[in-house]
This record gives C-alpha cells, structure tokens and sequence, in this order.
C-alpha cells in the first residue's frame, strides 16, 4: 500500500521513538512544518525522558498506536533517532497495519519501524526527522526540500553519475533496508527483510570495522545479499578500527562480501548520517538507468 500525497491543511503527528528531545529542539521543525502549510500533533509523551529513552516504551508505543489509527494524521514524523523504536514492537497490536497507511519518515534507529511496515507492504519513507531541521544550514535546507517534494508530489529523482559503482548496469527492484546494525537485529523476527529481487540500501554510522565485517558475515549467512536486483551503500560515517588495525575498510569489507555475486554496487549515496540525507521511498520500485535512481509514486 501507498499512503496518499500529503495536501497543504493536513495533519502530522510527531513522536519520539527513541531517544529524548527537548521543546527548544522541535522547535524549528515545527515552524519548518507551517511554511508547508501543515499543523503538528504532538504525541501524548513527545517530552518525556526516561533514562536512555524518550518516555517509557509502553509510552512511546503508546504515542504511535495513537497516531497510526488517529484518521485525521496523515503523516507520522520521528522526532530522532538512537536506540528504542525495537523496544516498542512488542507493544503494538498485531492488526496495526493491516486497516490503513500513512507515511512514516524517520532514518537509523527507525529502520525497524519502516521493516516493519514494508513487511505488510505499506512503503514509507527513509529521510531527515524532526531533530535535523534544529541545524540549519544549506544542506538541511536541501535535504527538507527534497523530503517535501516526495511527500506532496510522489516523485525522488537522485542523479549518481558521480558515485562510484560496481557492474553498472540499469536495475529495478524494490527498495528495501536502512541501518545495517538494525536488519541484523531483526534476523529471525517477523519484520525481518525479504529481499528477493529487492534493492538493499544500507547505511552505518559508529561502528567498529571488525563488528561491521560480522554483521556484513551474518547477513550473508542468512541469505540476504544473494538474491538482490542491486545494493545502494549510503553513508558509512564516523566508522572506527582498533589498536590492532582490521585491515579493511567498510568498501573492501563489503566487496568481499559480495564478491560472487554480479549484482550492481553503487557507493556513496546521499543518503545516512552524513550532511547529505536523501529521502528515499522504502518498499516501493526504485529503477537505475543512465546514472538516475528515480522512484515514483504513480
């Protein structure tokens, strides 16, 4: 299912599913809100702080289970990212997705909240939160634009001429993934990702070389790489090695990996904890030809 366009006068509801924010933060999103011509809802528990996590996670759930079956929302912003969204799962009731749709935009700990929802086939949105509008410049600027394109008009268009790829070749598939520390985590699980003819797109930030290559090892084991139309690589940003050097970066990590299998490797999309941070349609076609991604909710 696609959710429907987003109309100036509408509705988006805003919660935190994982770590606190604080109203000074949110601020600047919400006035970024009202140039697009839409209001906020806040979510029961937006402020609340509960050692590591935004509110407890009955709380937190709670916030979300409201605003998915509140018909009037149109739209479910993530106010940021961290650790928590997995801890809410178990709190929501098993029909939550299966009466309606609406889009869910948020990025790294949210990966487990768009694989949940790609898993009924509800598309969703990887993109900036309400937390990144707090840092203006440029970039951000660029980063909404685009976020505002795809949630009005239905239409990502990413030129990647200047990225480096690997068997180039057009491809088309459906969009999966996120944070790769997060697909791993959801091996086993209901949620976790059925990439046949799929395109995966991962992305990783603060990770030691050595745990990246297990995770990359794990995923592999598990069949995930093998049957991909293509695999997008966004940001790999602020990774670490130790004393004792692992002898790989990220990019070899992963062409070893993927090394028997043809599949295209595009490398640095814009697109993860870096400046640039795309917004890029989860469980929807994405098509590569000519150096364009584009997608398109037609």
């Amino acid at each position: 299912m696609k959710p429907e366009l987003l109309n100036r006068g509408d509705c988006i509801g805003l919660v935190a599913t994982a770590k606190p924010v604080i109203r000074a933060e949110i601020a600047p999103f919400k006035a970024l809100m009202q140039e697009w011509g839409l209001t906020v809802l806040e979510g029961q528990h937006l402020y609340d702080s509960h050692h590591h996590f935004a509110g407890t996670d009955e709380n937190r759930a709670k916030d979300f289970i409201d605003m998915w079956q509140n018909p009037k929302v149109k739209a479910i912003f993530c106010a940021r990212g961290g650790y928590g969204s997995i801890r809410m799962l178990k709190h929501f009731p098993e029909n939550l997705f299966k009466s309606n749709s609406k889009w869910l935009i948020g990025y790294s700990d949210i990966t487990t909240l768009h694989m949940a929802l790609n898993s009924h086939n509800i598309s969703s949105l990887h993109g900036p939160m309400a937390l990144n509008a707090f840092v203006t410049n440029t970039q951000t600027s660029h980063n909404f634009k685009r976020l505002e394109k795809a949630l009005f008009h239905g239409e990502i268009s990413v030129d990647l001429r200047k990225c480096e790829s690997i068997n180039a070749k057009p491809f088309e598939g459906k969009l999966l993934g996120g944070n790769l520390s997060l697909i791993a985590a959801s091996l086993g699980a209901p949620e976790q990702l059925n990439t046949k003819n799929s395109v995966l797109f991962i992305e990783e930030i603060d990770e030691y070389l050595y745990h990246f290559d297990r995770i990359m090892q794990t995923l592999d084991r598990a069949q995930l790489f093998k049957p991909l139309t293509a695999l997008i690589v966004g940001g790999m940003s602020k990774m670490k090695d130790n004393e004792v050097k692992f002898g790989r970066d990220a990019k070899e990590i992963i062409l070893d990996i993927c090394k028997p299998y043809d599949f295209p490797i595009i490398f640095n999309f814009p697109a993860g904890h870096g400046a640039k941070n795309f917004p890029i349609y989860m469980g929807s076609i994405c098509k590569f030809e000519k150096g364009i991604l584009s997608q398109s909710l037609e």
